[in-house]
């Protein structure tokens, strides 16, 4: 029973007393156990202190007197700081102020009194914790006598919200603003963009207000434009701090843009036949509000069972402009064709509709007429115009038609046209002005009456196919001279005929050839050269002019003999025409000078047979005399 009752009373007495001086201990231990995120091992504790900010009060003060340098300690750390020292360096000087312990998550203001220098100038501050890397803190303190203004450009920007377009007049606010600690005297304001300045007049500010002015700028054809200004441009104000006195900003801009837009695709002639060289002639308008540059019109052209492709150049045109650009083709076959034009393939011009440079006409090739005995067509003239001494009007009568060309287009390196009316008994000359060959003009006197004939000159990428073998020289330029249909332009169809042509200088230097050198030769069935003399120069070409019996081909070379150009006019060229047609086309012209030179020889042959007869009779009248005399 004793021994009950004590172990009773020891156990009350453990309640009353132990257990009590355990339950701090255990919530303590608790209390541990969640601050560490229920971990078994407690995180490490640690300060961190840095250098929030450095300043002096006043911040612009004055020669010999007492400033405060004020610093900003934080602890970003853990736990509470150790006391330290931060170290300042004012110029040469390297001064100590004590930093007390800092609790986690707090900061302090540290000050330091600092007597300024007795003279005007700017004084480096530097600043750093003591035994902390990448702690440091700089300022620039300028010791003045006075307090300073400070003018800034508080803003800048357009007057009205919406996109501003080149070329029209822009308005602009700018808001100037003394942020300094003394007033500032009259001054200026410069602004600028793209190469475009003016001043404007700041009147007198005091601490703390501000002033706006206006200004107007036009943007140029740019799709942006950068606008700067800048307060007391003319640097008359002294003020506490002269690097915050600019501000830009960049102002979109609605550009004016070309706009190019093929109109409309004419031919001549309008009615073509299988065989006929069509010039083509595509009509662009520039529909934009600025100028469109040079550039290019593709063409492709499709027509029964052939196409052909190529571009053509289109000159620069202004706003409002329009221009042409001519390609040519010689259709095989009749039936309808499909021309389509691109202009600016290439995007060269930058426009502001790229969606309509694209233009397509249908046409139709008729069925071939059949030629007359003149080389031309059954169908009546057109007016046209002569260049000669006589002017020509219209008839009913033949045509010399369009010039027929059978050189494959791939050997064609360029072409031109020209038209005239051709009558008998006038004197033609057919100028090539677009200048995009070699020949200048041709010149002849007409034999026949053609009325209105096309010349067209074709400059060749190699010799032509009419030929058999290149003629002898340096070759300059191979050349087809087509005048009128089917041979028109030999001797029988006109006389007199001349050429003129020019070569380029660079040519001869980079050949090493004389001037004088240069002879014009014509195929006829062989190569003859013409006589040649050179008539003139300008600063890119040297001009000749050679005489000719006729037109087809030809070629510019350096050919010479004994140091002169010599002139063979062959008997051949007025036998036949030199081109030898395909069985659609083939033709051979007799040469009227032939019947001439029969007429000629005629005489000749009469005289033959006088002699003939009339020697055997002298010779019969001797033997009789002789025989007479014996006897």
């Amino acid at each position: 029973m004793t021994a009950h009752f004590l172990n009773s009373l020891i156990s009350v007495l453990l309640t009353i007393v132990i257990i009590p001086g355990l339950i701090p201990c255990i919530v303590s231990a608790a209390d541990e156990q969640f601050a560490d995120g229920g971990n078994s091992t407690n995180s490490t504790l640690t300060p961190n202190l840095i250098l929030e900010d450095l300043s002096t009060d006043p911040e612009s003060p004055k020669p010999d007197s007492k400033a405060v340098i004020n610093s900003f300690v934080k602890n970003v750390g853990n736990e509470t700081s150790e006391p330290t020292n931060i170290i300042y360096i004012i110029g040469e000087t390297e001064e100590k102020e004590e930093v007390p312990a800092i609790e986690a998550g707090s900061e302090k203001l540290i000050s330091y009194t600092w007597t300024t220098p007795d003279t005007e100038e700017t004084v480096t501050i530097k600043a750093s914790l003591e035994n902390i890397e990448n702690s440091e803190k700089e300022i620039t303190v300028k010791i003045v006598q006075e307090s300073l203004p400070d003018l800034i450009v508080e803003d800048l920007y357009p007057e009205s919200s919406t996109q501003p377009e080149a070329g029209e007049t822009l308005n602009f606010t700018l808001k100037i603003k003394n942020v300094g600690e003394a007033t500032a005297n009259n001054s200026t304001a410069k602004y600028s963009s793209d190469g475009t300045s003016g001043e404007i007049s700041i009147p007198e500010l005091s601490a703390g207000t501000s002033t706006s002015a206006e200004f107007s700028l036009i943007p140029g054809n740019e799709e942006n434009m950068s606008v700067t200004a800048v307060a007391d441009s003319g640097n008359t104000i002294s003020e506490s701090d002269e690097d915050n006195n600019e501000m830009s900003k960049t102002i979109s801009v609605k550009r004016k843009l070309p706009d190019l837009k093929i109109e409309s695709i004419s031919l001549s002639p309008e009615k073509p036949h299988p065989g006929e060289n069509i010039t083509f002639t595509a009509t662009v308008k520039n529909n934009g509000s600025a100028a469109a540059e040079n550039s290019e019109i593709k063409y492709d052209i499709k027509g029964n069972n052939e196409s052909y492709t190529g571009v053509t150049p289109l000159p620069a045109l202004a706003a409002g402009e329009t221009g042409t650009g001519t390609f040519f083709w010689t259709p095989g076959n009749e039936g309808q064709i499909e021309v389509k034009t691109t202009v600016d393939t290439g995007s060269v011009v930058s426009e502001s509709n790229e969606t309509n440079n694209e233009f397509t006409k249908t046409a139709t090739i008729y069925k071939e007429t059949v030629s007359s005995d003149d080389g031309g067509s059954g169908s009546s003239g057109s007016s046209g115009s002569d260049s000669g001494s006589k002017s020509l009007g219209s008839s009913s009568s033949s045509s010399g038609g369009a010039s027929l060309s059978k050189e494959p287009v791939s050997n064609v390196d360029a072409k031109e046209l020209s038209t005239r009316n051709v009558q008998s008994g006038y004197h033609i000359k057919f100028d090539f002005l677009e200048g995009v060959t070699c020949i200048t003009y041709i010149e002849f006197d007409s034999i026949k009456t053609l009325k209105r004939t096309i010349t067209t000159v074709e400059v060749l990428k190699d010799k032509s196919a009419f030929v058999s073998e290149v003629p002898p020289g340096n070759i300059y330029k191979y050349v087809n001279i087509w005048v009128g249909n089917y041979g028109t332009g030999v001797a029988n169809y006109c006389e007199n005929g001349v050429i003129e042509f020019k070569v380029e200088k660079p040519w001869f230097e980079e050949n090493n050839i004389n001037q004088s050198q240069i002879t014009l030769q014509w195929h006829n069935e062989s190569w003859e050269p013409l006589n040649t003399e050179k008539v003139k120069e300008d600063t890119n070409y040297v001009y000749f002019k050679s005489k000719t019996p006729g037109f087809s081909c030809f070629a510019i070379t350096s050919n010479s003999i004994d140091g002169e150009n010599v002139s063979v006019a062959s008997g051949l060229a007025e036998e036949e025409a030199l081109i030898n047609w395909d069985s659609e086309a083939k033709t051979s012209i007799h040469n009227e000078s032939a019947e001439k030179d029969g007429e000629t020889k005629d005489p000749m042959r009469k005289a033959k047979i006088l002699i003939a007869i009339s020697l055997p009779l002298f010779l019969i009248l001797v033997e009789y005399f002789v025989m007479k005399k014996k006897i």
